[in-house]
C-alpha cells in the first residue's frame, strides 16, 4: 500500500436540504488502500459516497470539504469537478446492471465511455480488453463484448464494470453494496476481484457495505457508521476482533456466528448440493437439508 493520500474528508457534512444526512466526516484513504464504511441501512452511508463522487444524486455539502488527488473539489467549478471525478473515479452501484444501458452492447458503451474521457485507440483497444477481462476470470473477450447487459448475470455485470474501471485507468473506486444482490459463489469471485485491483493496479476503494464478513475479508480499515457520524474507525481485523464503541459490538454481536465467531468468506465457499445458504442479514448461515 503506498502512502500517497488520494482522497481525504475534511469534516465533511451534507444533506438534501432538509438538515444533513452526515455530519463532520473526517477520513483519508491511500493509493492502493481498501476502506469499508459498515453501518445499518439510513445511517448515510450512500450519501457519503454520492458527496464524494458529486456527480448524480448529489447532496448539498453544508461544511467541510474533498480533496482527491491533490485538488481542493470545493475551489472547482461545477464542470471542472465534474471532469476529475468521472476520470478519476470509478462508481459501482448495489444493482449491478445500473452501470449500463441494458440494450446497447458492451463494446459500444466501452468505446463510448473511453472517448469522452480521450482514452480510447482503437489499436490497443481490444488487446487491452482482453488483458483486463483475463485478470478478471472473464472468458471469450468477444463475445461479451458483443454482448448487451440484459443478457448477462448479475455478477457477470458487476465484473464487466470493475473491467471498466481498470481501463479507464481510475485512482479510486467507489462501491455501494457491491456484492449483496449477487449469489454466494459470485459474491465471493467479485470479493477476490476488488482485492486484486487494489494489489496490482493499485485503485483505491471506499466501500459501503452492513456486511461485516465482506469488510473483514477486503478492507485494510473499517469505519462503522452511526447516525450520519463515524463512531469508530480501526485496522480491520483489530475492530472486529476488539471492537471499542457499544454500536460497533451491537452490530457484531447481531451477526449470525459460525463456530462462535464472524463468518468470512472462506466459511461460506462452494456449498455441496446438501446444504442450504440462507441469506440473514447479508451474512450466510449453513444448515443441513
Amino acid at each position: 500500500m503506498s502512502d500517497k493520500t488520494i482522497l481525504s474528508l475534511e469534516g465533511l457534512c451534507a444533506g438534501y436540504g432538509r438538515g444533513d444526512a452526515i455530519s463532520d466526516i473526517s477520513l483519508s484513504l491511500s493509493t492502493g488502500e481498501a476502506l469499508c464504511v459498515v453501518g445499518q441501512s439510513g445511517c448515510g452511508k450512500s450519501t457519503l459516497l454520492k458527496s464524494v463522487i458529486g456527480v448524480f444524486d448529489k447532496p448539498v455539502i453544508s461544511a467541510g470539504d474533498i480533496v482527491f488527488d491533490g485538488c481542493r473539489l470545493s475551489e472547482l467549478s461545477q464542470k471542472r469537478r465534474c471532469a476529475l471525478t468521472t476520470s478519476g473515479m470509478g462508481f459501482i452501484f448495489q444493482t449491478p446492471g445500473a452501470a449500463f444501458n441494458p440494450i446497447r452492447s458492451y463494446k459500444k458503451q466501452f468505446i463510448e465511455t473511453l472517448k469522452s474521457h480521450d482514452k480510447y485507440d482503437a489499436k490497443s483497444f481490444l488487446p487491452s480488453i482482453k488483458d483486463v477481462f483475463s485478470r478478471l476470470g472473464l472468458q471469450d473477450c468477444e463475445r461479451i463484448l458483443a454482448s448487451c447487459p440484459y443478457e448477462m448475470s448479475g455478477g457477470m455485470n458487476q465484473r464487466i464494470a470493475l473491467a471498466l474501471v481498470i481501463l479507464m485507468q481510475q485512482k479510486l473506486l467507489l462501491a455501494d453494496e457491491p456484492t449483496s444482490a449477487l449469489d454466494a459463489v459470485t459474491r465471493r469471485t467479485v470479493a477476490d476481484e476488488l482485492i486484486a485491483m487494489r494489489t496490482d493496479c493499485g485503485i483505491a476503494q471506499m466501500i459501503v457495505t452492513h456486511d461485516f464478513a465482506l469488510a473483514s475479508y477486503v478492507a485494510d480499515r473499517i469505519a462503522v457508521m452511526h447516525c450520519g457520524r463515524i463512531v469508530e474507525l480501526a485496522p480491520a481485523k483489530e475492530l472486529v476482533s476488539s471492537p471499542l464503541h457499544p454500536y460497533t459490538r451491537m452490530l457484531l454481536e447481531a451477526v449470525p456466528a459460525l463456530g462462535g465467531s464472524i463468518p468470512t468468506f472462506s466459511d461460506a465457499p462452494v456449498q455441496s448440493a446438501g446444504k442450504l445458504i440462507e441469506a440473514c442479514a447479508g451474512h450466510f448461515v449453513l444448515s443441513e437439508v
